[in-house]
């Protein structure tokens, strides 16, 4: 009679293969900063009441995305994105750029209505363009899925920032305290 160093089947190979049921026990759930990897492999937020959040740079810009869990089903949730695009020129410049703030303005005008559906743009009194949209996902998501649809939301933003930066909606550097990458 062999005896086997752990429990399990012995296959061809001489390996000991364990049940999946073996396997899940010695593999629980990896907590990963604000996430938890299931036994999967699938991200979920750690804490149901608090869904994490991270910032990309991306063309000068910070782009902010959120989880966010739709209410009354457990496996549904948002992406949230929203960002500071730029900034209408002001008419305190030096030298004056009244026709470059005309132009951004009637761009602000015309953009909304050219933007992906969804996708909400405002104005801000500091005179900031400001964007935001969510998009839906399935919890628990992959890091591969969960990547995918932020690049995705940059590149479907990228043609508007550049007519933006052409318009003279500038973007807004770093604050102090911060680097500007």
């Amino acid at each position: 009679m062999n005896a086997s160093p752990s429990p399990g089947k012995t296959g061809a190979s001489g390996r000991v293969r364990r049940s999946t049921e073996e396997t899940q026990v010695s593999n629980p759930d990896l907590p990963l900063g604000p996430f938890t990897i299931d036994r999967s492999g699938l991200l979920l937020p750690t804490s149901a009441s608090s869904f994490p959040a991270f910032h990309v740079r991306w063309r000068q810009r910070t782009m902010h995305t959120r989880l966010v869990h739709e209410e009354g089903c457990e496996q549904a949730g948002m992406l949230e994105f929203s960002s500071v695009l730029g900034r209408v020129p002001s008419t305190a410049a030096r030298p004056p750029s009244n026709s470059r703030r005309a132009r951004a303005l009637a761009l602000l005008r015309t953009l909304p209505g050219l933007v992906p559906h969804g996708w909400k743009l405002d104005v801000s009194a500091d005179h900031s363009v400001l964007v935001a949209t969510t998009t839906p996902i399935v919890l628990p998501i992959s890091a591969v899925l969960l990547v995918t649809k932020v690049t995705l939301f940059l590149l479907a933003l990228g043609p508007y920032l550049d007519v933006l930066d052409a318009e003279g909606v500038t973007f807004i550097g770093a604050g102090a305290g911060m680097v500007n990458t």
